[in-house]
């Protein structure tokens, strides 16, 4: 049987194929064509493509994340959620699989108009098709664990969905805004909402916005952010980028702090209940 650890990178190494043979499937010529191919609909939000947007994702999982959960003063919790083992395999050995898999729904969503097209289920879906399930299951993985890694795909879009659309509906996806009473009270909905992977959805949230672009800002208010506007601007013009990525560049601030207050919230419920 196959080591554990070797599965990420055998999916990695072959994502190239799995993303051809999921378009030709479903018959997709674009990623047939590139399985990097990068949809215009998404280019305010994405610089890269499938491909590349996931193998960063995959870097930040494991170079970067525990960097930020220690700033945050919450590594040491959430890393024995992610050492807990589902039929003698680590969970965060099954996560960073679940993040190779997570955007696969998009190749057969990508005729799909609505402004929601539902990606994160159908990726989910495709876990339970017969080319993925047999090719998981070939790996020795168990159907705890394959159910696992299908709920964290299914997942990973949770906080963006119920936290960060819905302030920026409502014009409130400011800094600023983060303060109020009722950011607590959408976490905890999710929280209880979704026990069985809260930890894993907010580390999904925090990996998937810094993977969109290589441009990063810091910045601690609104104003601060929109100081920098003219600078993000320029190195989209040098670098040939599309301007219209600042979006996602000037957003990034907020988005780490939702996952910041949101995994803050998340670490404080699991020290209540061990104690």
């Amino acid at each position: 049987m196959m080591e554990i650890q070797d599965i990420p990178d055998i999916l990695d190494k072959n994502l190239t194929i799995l993303i051809k043979r999921i378009a030709e499937q479903y018959n997709i010529q674009p990623f047939i064509n590139n399985p990097d191919f990068l949809e215009p609909r998404v280019i305010k939000w994405h610089q890269f493509g499938l491909l590349t947007h996931t193998r960063k994702l995959r870097e930040i999982f494991l170079n970067e994340m525990n960097l930020i959960l220690e700033k945050w003063e919450i590594l040491e919790l959430i890393n024995k959620i992610l050492s807990e083992k589902i039929d003698n395999i680590e969970k965060r050995k099954l996560f960073e699989i679940s993040i190779i898999l997570h955007d696969l729904g998009k190749i057969i969503c990508h005729n799909n108009t609505k402004t929601n097209r539902k990606h994160e289920l159908a990726s989910k879906n495709l876990i339970y098709e017969n080319f993925l399930n047999q090719l998981l299951n070939s790996f020795g993985l168990t159907k705890n664990q394959i159910d696992y890694i299908a709920r964290c795909v299914e997942t990973h879009y949770v906080l963006g969905e119920q936290i960060r659309d819905i302030l920026k509906e409502n014009n409130n996806l400011r800094l600023d805004y983060l303060s109020k009473e009722n950011i607590i009270d959408l976490c905890d909905k999710i929280i209880e909402d979704y026990k069985d992977v809260k930890t894993e959805l907010g580390i999904f949230f925090i990996c998937d916005n810094l993977a969109k672009t290589d441009i990063r800002i810091k910045a601690d208010t609104d104003l601060e952010i929109k100081e920098q506007e003219l600078e993000i601007m320029k190195i989209l013009e040098q670098r040939r980028l599309p301007l219209e990525l600042k979006f996602i560049i000037m957003q990034l601030p907020v988005n780490l702090k939702i996952a910041e207050i949101y995994l803050k919230l998340v670490n404080s419920k699991n020290k209540n209940a061990r104690n």
